[in-house]
């Protein structure tokens, strides 16, 4: 088949599929956009990422009132990567939608989800939400051009430890960078790590990282910040030192950890000050 009747197949094909939306919700129900709202109310089925991120108030009894007529279903890990296939297959004869928390395209289980439909030949289209990451940043008021791509903090295990964590703190500690630390979730195991949780994990890494290395630890005696909650009406922002962190209670995650950059815009500092509570940036 030459490439001018693949095309015109395709196309032929995504006019007569139902569409398939991937709808960024934001950090909670109230971000989501009047063009989300829109397309929540007209779909046929809808699927609520419980995998990648949270979004307080994204539960299913609270997506059916926003949608009379969709079947609602929550979509852990399993169904959002190794049986996405069924959902590209529904987009044949139905309106979907996926609900992701934050912006749908952060994580590659959604991009792989886009790319794979618009293959097969189905209408499919990301729908920006608000950004949980940016809402975090906004949080702490420190300077969005100075972040280093965000890194994950996951769980040790057996046999493996996110050393290069440590790693890529140090070197962005060196360019004078602030770390944007993501924490672990496994939602389908009931767990999400905690920024004190996350602290005594780097903390212990370093060590037996540094002593491994033969340099000396930096982390226990730098400045860091956590956000718990960020853009909700609970959200918590505290700056200080490692010791500060695992005394400090927050609420429920989503929890996220910063190592702001070594040399602080005095801006960024007064901003962390009065935004986070920071003693040592006043």
């Amino acid at each position: 088949m030459s490439e001018f009747l693949k095309k015109l197949l395709n196309t032929i094909l995504m006019a007569v599929s139902m569409p398939l939306y991937l709808v960024g919700a934001g950090p909670s129900r109230q971000y989501l956009t009047l063009k989300a709202l829109e397309l929540i109310k007209a779909a046929d089925k809808i699927y609520i990422d419980t995998y990648t991120s949270i979004a307080p108030g994204l539960s299913r009894q609270t997506v059916s009132e926003l949608s009379s007529r969709a079947e609602v279903v929550e979509a852990p890990r399993r169904l959002l990567e190794d049986e996405a296939h069924k959902i590209i297959e529904e987009a044949k004869n139905k309106n979907i939608v996926v609900i992701v928390p934050g912006d749908p395209l952060f994580a590659t289980t959604h991009v792989s989800l886009l790319v794979e439909a618009l293959r097969r030949g189905i209408h499919a289209e990301a729908i920006p939400g608000v950004s949980g990451i940016q809402a975090v940043i906004d949080a702490t008021g420190l300077q969005f051009y100075k972040f280093c791509r965000p890194i994950t903090l996951v769980y040790p295990e057996q046999g493996y430890k996110p050393f290069s964590v440590v790693e890529t703190i140090w070197q962005n500690m060196e360019r004078n960078l602030h770390s944007l630390i993501l924490l672990d979730l496994r939602l389908d195991e009931g767990k999400a790590m905690t920024i004190p949780e996350a602290v005594n994990i780097l903390l212990r890494l370093e060590e037996e990282f540094a002593s491994m290395e033969r340099k000396q630890t930096r982390l226990s005696d730098a400045l860091m910040v956590g956000v718990a909650r960020a853009g909700l009406s609970d959200s918590k922002c505290i700056a200080g030192k490692p010791a500060r962190l695992l005394e400090e209670e927050f609420p429920p995650p989503p929890h996220t950890l910063i190592v702001p950059a070594p040399r602080l815009h005095p801006m960024e500092s007064n901003a962390l000050g009065v935004l986070c509570d920071c003693k040592e940036c006043i």
